[in-house]
């Protein structure tokens, strides 16, 4: 999946929006912990039920940027930096020096599975059928288990995906699914949704 921008473009790149604000933040925290192998490996231990029930790895690096709060929002936070972990670029290669988590043409993860779908990674009755699975999952801990694999999967066909708008709609899910999952939707099957309104509040 491709996490990168060249310097110029980060330079000249849009600031993201104030209710996206924070969560840009956490995740070019993130983005700074996986330039060490070390703090890499630490993140992916995330990746796992169990990696995110005990996250003693993770919580050195993550837990002065975690806001207290409701228990699945903590998780939802971990959640996130170990599916980017999972995908960051070595940190030894150039790429990796100029990441750059942010990137204002990239929206929810509805616009994701659009062009998934265009790519022909996914055909259009997988994505919605995996939008639908995801949209009835109330609790996050279930929603994750079909998540971090369609993750995967997209990472692996280089498939764009805004990793601050994840993480914000994850945090959001247990009391806002359904505006989340509807965003999703829509996002999905219109390309000229502006799915960067802010709709719910985290």
């Amino acid at each position: 999946m491709s996490t990168t921008a060249t310097t110029a473009d980060t330079d000249s790149a849009p600031a993201p929006p104030q209710w996206l604000a924070r969560h840009v933040a956490f995740m070019e925290h993130v983005a700074e912990v996986c330039s060490s192998p070390g703090g890499r490996s630490d993140l992916r231990t995330g990746q796992t039920r169990r990696g995110l029930a005990e996250p003693w790895l993770m919580l050195p690096h993550l837990q002065s940027r975690i806001p207290r709060g409701l228990r699945e929002r903590k998780t939802a936070y971990l959640a996130v930096a170990a599916m980017f972990a999972a995908h960051a670029p070595s940190p030894t290669s150039a790429t990796a020096k100029s990441a750059s988590v942010y990137d204002a043409q990239r929206g929810n993860l509805g616009w994701s599975l659009n062009r998934a779908v265009h790519s022909g990674l996914l055909s259009q009755d997988t994505a919605t059928e995996l939008l639908q699975l995801m949209a009835r999952q109330r609790r996050l801990a279930g929603l994750l288990q079909h998540l971090q694999p369609l993750v995967d999967r997209l990472a692996a066909a280089q498939i764009p995906l805004s990793w601050p708008h994840l993480l914000r709609d994850l945090t959001c899910w247990t009391r806002y699914r359904t505006a989340v999952a509807d965003q999703w939707m829509s996002s999905h099957y219109d390309d000229t949704t502006d799915d960067t309104a802010e709709e719910h509040t985290a």
